[in-house]
């Protein structure tokens, strides 16, 4: 086998051989000999390396782990959750001994939130970019592909209670839901739920749920609407069905929110506020439709925010690529930004005394 071939793992202890050698040598011959260097490494790896590969290591001209400088960690208890969101959210790439996986939002405090949870593993960038005519963040994460492969596609029976719960925590915080119902005009129900394009995914999410005992229902629905609008532009659909994983039980309702650890900010902040209101048996319409409305009008606020502070941060010439008005667009986003502003000024005195109010109750 050739280095270049190497999992990332192996390659680190091969680099660090070939440094701690050149080290050892420098103290004791006062230089380092490249071609001992390379006998040294064949006769302890089994790995072939050219005394020209190894001096531009040591000068520095190359930088022997290429382009990805962050160390790579193998997969740990949190290691479902990136496969709940590579199962909804992430776009993967697979390349030589690397797994790219890539997020794609309007929402910064996502992309971050979702970095900080994969810079765990290896290095993980965000950045703003500009697709369509629309600003949004991209979250980069490189992970070691050998190791992180089988974490990914480990079969569903394999998987212990908690990695199932870490599972969906990623799937949640990808493409799930935490929703209000109304069953009539002064009550409401909670419920969580899952939608997918592709049947092995919804049905595996399913597969999950049964495996738990958690009561749910899956169901199967036709795609009527072709377009899809996503911010400022339209996407074609191909997909002819969706299907959904949808949880409405109290009591199941109860147990994934006590045991889900949601990435995505609004909707961990919804997990705690109806936990709250479950826990303190507050199902009344007038009590819950204030805070709902509250929380989706900030949600939404932030995502304008998000979206301006991207747009002034992509360079002018990427508008101007795309026969783009960028300041007309940073009016728009302003524009926007005040309406749901005003909002939030209305609906924030009532939505925070009931927030307190349940907090604070025995």
């Amino acid at each position: 086998m050739k280095y270049r071939d190497l999992p990332y793992t192996e390659k680190e202890k091969i680099v660090s051989l070939v440094f701690e050698e050149a080290k050892r040598m420098e103290e004791k011959d006062k230089r380092i000999n490249y071609h001992e260097l390379s006998r040294i490494v064949l006769a302890k790896t089994g790995i072939r390396l050219k005394h020209v590969t190894i001096r531009s290591w040591i000068i520095r001209e190359k930088v022997p782990m290429g382009n990805y400088k962050a160390i790579r960690r193998l997969p740990d208890e949190d290691a479902q959750i990136v496969r709940g969101l590579d199962l909804t959210d992430f776009g993967r790439l697979e390349k030589a001994d690397t797994i790219r996986l890539i997020l794609n939002t309007t929402k910064e405090y996502f992309a971050r939130s979702v970095q900080n949870l994969m810079k765990s593993y290896g290095l993980a960038t965000v950045r703003p970019i500009l697709i369509s005519d629309a600003p949004e963040w991209m979250m980069t994460a490189y992970l070691d592909y050998e190791p992180w492969i089988h974490e990914l596609e480990k079969p569903v029976e394999q998987l212990t209670y908690e990695e199932k719960m870490k599972l969906l925590s990623g799937a949640i915080s990808g493409d799930g839901w935490i929703a209000v119902s109304h069953t009539n005009r002064s009550n409401v129900i909670f419920t969580i739920g899952l939608a997918n394009s592709q049947e092995y995914k919804a049905k595996m999410f399913h597969q999950v749920l049964e495996s738990m005992s958690i009561p749910h229902s899956f169901t199967k629905s036709q795609i009527r609407e072709k377009q899809k609008r996503i911010g400022n532009h339209i996407i074609q659909r191909k997909a002819l069905y969706e299907y959904r994983v949808t949880v409405e039980a109290k009591t199941a309702v109860k147990h994934l929110l006590t045991n889900l650890k949601l990435v995505e900010p609004f909707k961990e902040v919804k997990r705690i506020i109806v936990l709250k209101f479950i826990k303190k048996n507050v199902f009344n319409r007038d009590v819950i439709k204030p805070v709902w409305g509250y929380l989706k009008v900030a949600e939404k606020a932030s995502t304008i925010r998000s979206q301006l502070r991207a747009c002034e941060q992509i360079p002018d010439e990427k508008f101007v690529k795309k026969n783009l008005d960028k300041q007309q667009i940073l009016k728009s986003l302003h524009r926007r930004l005040c309406e749901y502003a005003n909002k939030l000024r209305r609906l924030k005195p009532v939505a925070t005394r009931i927030i307190s109010d349940i907090r604070s109750s025995p």
